[in-house]
């Protein structure tokens, strides 16, 4: 029965993957680097997110695209069985999308670099200030003559936190030339799932599919490998009179930056934790498309969050033996507030 069902996922993962169709699906990570030349809507009663694809896939192709990414899914809301899915659609020969510089705010002569873009480069320092700082203006200020007094090209500020009337703020630092960060796709699939564990033993182009060890989260930065990677303190502005001095409760010894640096980051996915400390991560559509489902459940109520919907769907697949989840199909009842909620589950 297991040889059947490993290789009844080995299978769909195939037909997911290596579907027959010209047109093959985008990463999000892929798709904003490139220009589409159109948008297209299909609607259809798709059960599974491998039919829509597939479906998107073949109008793709009589639009003569080579591939598409899919933006956005909805169900109807006078037919729950309907999906109405939304994609862009690219050439073989699609141009890369247009960034100009001078687009980017300046302070100090140092460009501030907006996420989408920072994210996918490799920062060659990081900077991390602390003192009082009345407005947007005068954290981009004093961020940016930190960056310039090293050398900076760009920066892009990733977090800040309130310290009383302080403010923290953790900036990572570019050069003009910086190299493109080592990013885990979107789409991959978990590598302690068993679709990972499949497609690592398959090999190939499904082997990669999985997480790999050593990429970095393609939608956040990871402060303390990057302060522990470049010994980074806490430096702290003094506005009053001008000076600074560097906080030493943030110092690190050799033997933790070498750990940090050997350390892999693992693509974030929205986490539910329960009160007794067990947690299960939520798959994207994408990522679920190419992972075959052990088991499906549902159940109905009143929820007014997608936080609320989640949490619920989470903690009954935490029950069902599940390591991972996938919210498939929400359905509203046609008389009342009530909706039902299919959710698929993974090991």
């Amino acid at each position: 029965m297991t040889s059947l069902k490993n290789t009844l996922i080995v299978v769909a993962m195939s037909l997911t993957s290596f579907s027959s169709f010209a047109a093959q699906q985008l990463t999000e990570q892929q798709a904003k680097g490139l220009q589409s030349f159109k948008s297209i809507t299909i609607r259809g009663a798709f059960y599974t997110d491998s039919d829509y694809i597939m479906a998107m896939s073949r109008a793709a192709d009589k639009e003569g695209a080579a591939s598409f990414y899919i933006t956005t899914t909805n169900i109807s809301p006078s037919n729950d069985t309907l999906r109405i899915v939304y994609a862009k659609l690219y050439k073989a020969d699609a141009p890369k999308a247009e960034e100009q510089a001078e687009s980017f705010r300046k302070f100090e002569g140092i460009y501030e670099y907006p996420k989408s873009k920072a994210i996918r480069l490799e920062p060659f320092n990081i900077v991390r200030i602390r003192g009082y700082f009345p407005s947007e203006y005068d954290i981009n200020q004093a961020i940016a003559k930190e960056a310039s007094e090293k050398g900076a090209y760009a920066y892009y500020i990733d977090s800040r936190s309130e310290l009383g009337s302080n403010i923290q703020v953790a900036a990572y630092l570019f050069k003009k030339d910086a190299p493109e960060r080592k990013l885990q796709p979107e789409d991959a699939i978990p590598y302690d799932s068993e679709a990972g564990q499949q497609a690592l033993a398959q090999g190939g182009d499904a082997a990669m599919q999985v997480e790999k060890p050593g990429y970095y989260s393609p939608s956040a930065f990871n402060e303390k490998f990057y302060a522990d990677k470049f010994n980074n303190k806490v430096k702290v502005i003094n506005q009053a009179t001008h000076k600074a001095t560097t906080s030493t409760a943030t110092n690190t010894s050799e033997s933790q930056v070498t750990t940090a640096a050997a350390e892999p980051q693992r693509v974030t996915r929205y986490t539910v934790t329960l009160p007794d400390g067990r947690k299960i991560q939520e798959l994207n559509d994408a990522t679920a498309a190419k992972m075959v489902a052990f088991d499906t459940i549902k159940f109905r109520g009143y929820y007014v969050t997608d936080q609320e919907i989640s949490y619920q769907a989470g903690k009954r697949a935490i029950d069902a033996g599940a390591k991972y989840y996938h919210i498939a199909r929400i359905a509203h009842d046609s008389n009342g507030p009530n909706i039902t909620v299919f959710v698929d589950l993974y090991r």
